[in-house]
């Protein structure tokens, strides 16, 4: 007997030969499934995720993508797999989710349609109008049988409200809250070596150039010493992208400026000019150090190699070229709220430190930042909120 036409329709794809890794790890708690279908969403959902497990340790995170953009680290709780959408059935031989929190702007039709059929409440988001892949677009009733799986769509703004409710979305599951955080989870440090630190840098202004790629060392010191002469006790934290450049760097540096480098623990004295950090996991402490700071990698090739948002979550005025990368959403929503300071070219970074370091303006730009941050943060309590409530209980004792 023939299969329904609907079944045909959604015959997953690995059924035709692609595969996912099995998952390395069973869950023996309530299980969230986050899904992406792009790499900016991934990166999204994966910020998401630190903060959901940070809120609610006991529930454990399958956090998958099409692909992800950048490693994603280890985290108690939460598995990253790259896979297809449509390799649904393979991660539910194994995992039963509580509920699905899918990030696309083309719906997954087919990981819609298997997570409903086991009975997984699905949350769709980032999806500014409900867009189905083009060959079942026009396929009589498939949309409707679609948003039927779909219990809570979360829109950023009223034009997204209007498109899924022409489509046919009740109104009474849309919520509209705005845009996820891009916000990471704020960085730690060591709070003893930062009360050492700050009183080695005590009564003296600090800039940090962050993620540092060699090919910018030249702009970034040159940029120092022309800050220097309207700042003659300025200090530079200066972290290289790749840890292993700290004792050349040193070495580079010392020609002009008296230097320290901190992987062989030299001491920063009172006529320390710069300061290599050429350690790793530590960046929460330069951050919280530094008024303002230089994104390495925005003067050219492929763009920023931190995101801003980690600056800018600790107060830190963010000075950058037009080179964003990966990390070009999160450069847009500060730039458009006038919490960053862009230029042109290397030549002008000595002049943006210095505009940057002045009391008023790093008090404005990591004022505009935060308000980024906090208005992003609603959204993300809102579906943390929705999703935990589909999660049962920890069982008692």
């Amino acid at each position: 007997m023939p299969r329904p036409l609907l079944d045909q329709l959604f015959a997953p794809v690995w059924q035709r030969g692609q595969a996912v890794e099995q998952l390395p790890a069973r869950f023996d708690r309530p299980v969230i499934w986050l899904h992406a279908d792009t790499s900016r969403a991934a990166q999204v959902l994966a910020r998401f995720s630190e903060t959901l497990l940070q809120r609610a340790p006991e529930v454990g995170i399958v956090l998958s993508a099409t692909e992800f953009g950048e490693p994603q680290p280890e985290l108690p709780g939460r598995v990253c797999l790259i896979m297809p959408a449509d390799a649904t059935q393979l991660v539910l031989d194994q995992v039963r989710p509580s509920v699905a929190l899918i990030a696309a702007q083309t719906l997954p039709a087919g990981m819609i349609r298997h997570l409903g059929r086991s009975g997984v409440p699905v949350f769709i988001i980032e999806s500014s109008a409900p867009n189905f892949p083009s060959r079942w677009q026009r396929v009589p009733m498939v949309a409707r049988s679609l948003l039927a799986q779909i219990e809570t769509v979360f829109v950023q703004n009223a034009p997204s409200e209007s498109a899924w409710l022409d489509m046919g979305m009740p109104q009474s599951s849309i919520i509209r809250c705005g845009r996820l955080s891009g916000m990471p989870v704020a960085l730690g440090c060591n709070e003893t070596e930062r009360e050492e630190l700050s009183e080695s840098f005590r009564h003296r202004a600090v800039w940090l150039a962050a993620g540092l790629p060699e090919r910018e060392e030249a702009a970034v010191l040159a940029a120092h010493r022309e800050a220097l002469r309207e700042s003659h006790r300025l200090a530079l934290i200066l972290q290289p992208a790749d840890p292993m450049r700290g004792p050349a760097l040193r070495a580079r540096s010392a020609e002009h400026f008296v230097t320290a480098l901190r992987s062989v623990d030299e001491p920063v004295l009172p006529e320390t000019q710069v300061y290599v950090v050429d350690t790793e996991g530590e960046r929460g402490l330069w951050y919280r150090l530094a008024v303002a700071c230089f994104l390495g990698g925005t003067l050219g090739a492929e763009g920023a190699t931190l995101s801003p948002m980690e600056a800018a979550g600790l107060g830190c005025a963010i000075v950058h070229g037009r080179v964003y990368g990966r990390h070009s959403e999160a450069f847009d929503l500060l730039r458009d709220a006038g919490a960053t300071r862009m230029i042109q070219s290397a030549e002008a970074l000595g002049a943006a430190i210095c505009t940057a370091l002045r009391p008023e303006q790093a008090a404005d730009q990591a004022h505009r930042a935060w308000q980024v941050i906090s208005s992003g943060s609603e959204a993300t309590e809102t579906v943390m909120a929705a999703l935990l409530a589909r999660c049962p209980p920890p069982e008692a004792g």
